[in-house]
């Protein structure tokens, strides 16, 4: 079936959406405004044994008494513990799957989160 021209309505043939891109590295993602990131559940995971982690310091255990207890490093565990302290916000959207899409545990690794909460907010707003 034939339509003509002129019966096409030019605004039902652009669609416009915001969006944000992404570099990391040689990678460039397209992270559309309403698209969901979803429950990251190892971040989850990892922000629960920071929080036991943070428990056990406060008991009297070292950074290295719980890494040789968990199997882990050190360093792990300092990189790690920092998750303990989030924001209540951020932790709620981390626990409602509406983080930044790069904030994630191997961003922890690579990066050092502030703990004052409103630099952790302007920081993971970059992402």
């Amino acid at each position: 079936m034939a339509i003509a021209p002129a019966a096409i309505d030019p605004d039902r043939l652009t669609s416009t959406h915001p969006f944000q891109l992404r570099k990391r590295g040689v990678e460039t993602r397209i992270v559309l405004a309403d698209t969901p990131t979803g429950r990251d559940e190892t971040l989850i995971r990892n922000i629960a044994r920071a929080h036991a982690w943070l428990d056990r310091i406060k008991a009297g255990e070292t950074f290295g008494d719980i890494a040789q207890a968990t199997g882990t490093s050190k360093r792990r565990v300092q990189q790690m513990i920092v998750l303990a302290f989030l924001a209540p916000d951020i932790l709620r959207d981390v626990l409602d799957g509406k983080q930044p899409v790069g904030f994630t545990s191997e961003w922890c690794k690579a990066h050092d989160l502030p703990s004052d909460w409103s630099e952790q907010r302007a920081l993971l707003s970059t992402l």
